[in-house]
């Protein structure tokens, strides 16, 4: 009830007619969102009041994905591209995905040795018997 008093206090009327679900927010409007949240201290819901959005939980939402993702978290579907600048990688953090990506391809490598071995030796083996 809050909810829809303060949308109504702040935009009127129309700030309580029916929206559509599916509303697309542009990648620059959800950063001044969270930027006005970061500078005014403003809870999730009073931003959602402030901004007429329907719902503080698409707040909280953003938010969410701007601390998991950093700069990648509003990548603009239509064009592919970020709204905000890329982090640049530490070289601890390129040393870490190359690690990661060596790691792999000897666990692949392995696999492939071994998958390899057992056909040979399925191969190798007289047609008649049974494995058991």
């Amino acid at each position: 009830m809050m909810k829809w008093v303060g949308l109504y206090q702040k935009h009127g009327e129309e700030a309580l007619a029916p929206r559509s679900s599916c509303t697309f927010y542009d990648p620059s409007f959800k950063l001044s969102v969270l930027k006005y949240r970061a500078e005014t201290g403003a809870s999730y819901f009073t931003t959602a009041i402030h901004f007429n959005l329907s719902s503080p939980y698409t707040v909280q939402r953003w938010d969410e994905q701007l601390k998991k993702a950093g700069g990648e978290a509003f990548v603009s579907q239509k064009e592919g591209q970020t709204t905000m600048p890329k982090k640049a990688k530490t070289e601890e953090e390129k040393l870490g995905e190359l690690q990661a990506e060596l790691e792999r391809l000897r666990m692949e490598n392995a696999y492939l040795k071994k998958l390899n071995a057992l056909v040979q030796n399925k191969e190798k083996s007289p047609k008649g018997t049974k494995h058991q």
